[in-house]
């Protein structure tokens, strides 16, 4: 009976232990020790307010300067500075591609409304400090119906190596 019990003692630990949540990974960066807190994570960022009465998301991108930032990643891309890739491929994009999507009536830099990226989040215990290594950006452009109306967002390419 004696033996039953330590087996269920034993069963009862093992369970608990393997069922404890791992602690998060750490690594070292530019001789610091950091915590990884999300390796990757991917999340989108409205850069243009699409709808001029929603003054919450107007509020929220007053300082955003969406024409320069877009302006800005066109410009890596065509000096050679950025390699721009697929979205659903993941195959590199040619310059000459990226300027016959210019040149489509469905796309215009000013419809540049979305950012998605992708990144590793580092958190440093000691300094209270978080990190953000952008792994890629990908420029989403406004995608409307007939009547004028958001229907969603396309994407046009992105770029990684930040």
């Amino acid at each position: 009976m004696k033996f039953v019990y330590i087996s269920l003692l034993i069963l009862c630990f093992g369970i608990c232990h393997s069922c404890k949540q791992q602690q998060p990974a750490e690594v070292t960066h530019k001789n610091e020790n950091y915590i990884v807190w999300a390796d990757p994570i991917t999340y989108e960022v409205l850069i243009n307010n699409p709808d001029s009465l929603n003054h919450w998301e107007s509020t929220k991108l007053k300082h955003v300067k969406q024409h320069e930032l877009v302006d800005h990643l066109f410009e890596m891309v065509y000096s050679g500075q950025k390699q721009a890739y697929d979205y659903n491929t993941h195959e590199p994009i040619s310059i000459s591609e990226i300027k016959e999507l210019e040149l489509k009536e469905s796309f215009s830099r000013n419809k540049v409304g979305k950012l998605q990226f992708t990144e590793t989040w580092l958190f440093e215990e000691n300094s209270g400090k978080l990190k953000k290594d952008v792994q890629s950006i990908l420029l989403a452009y406004e995608v409307y119906n007939d009547l004028g109306e958001l229907r969603g967002y396309k994407a046009a390419f992105y770029l990684k190596d930040f």
